[in-house]
C-alpha cells in the first residue's frame, strides 16, 4: 500500500517523503519502479477525500477542523 501511494504522488508530479527507521522498511519504500495505468490514476483521483478518521480519531485530519 506505502508504495501505491507513493507511487500516485510520484506520477502526479509530488514528492513523497517517507518516513521509517526501519532499514527494510525504507528499501521497500523506494520500490516503486512501476507505473499506475491511466484507467486506475483516474479511479485514484475520482476517490472521496478522507475528512476524518471516525470513531478511530485522536486529532482532526485537516487544521481548518481545529478552529
Amino acid at each position: 500500500v506505502a508504495q501505491l501511494g507513493m507511487r500516485y504522488l510520484l506520477q502526479l508530479g509530488l514528492l513523497p517523503l517517507p518516513k521509517t527507521v526501519n532499514p527494510e522498511h525504507m528499501k521497500a519504500n523506494a520500490d516503486v519502479d512501476f507505473s499506475i495505468d491511466d484507467a486506475d490514476m483516474t479511479t485514484l483521483k475520482q476517490m472521496k477525500p478522507l475528512t476524518d478518521y471516525g470513531q478511530f480519531q485522536k486529532f482532526p485530519v485537516y487544521s481548518d477542523r481545529l478552529s
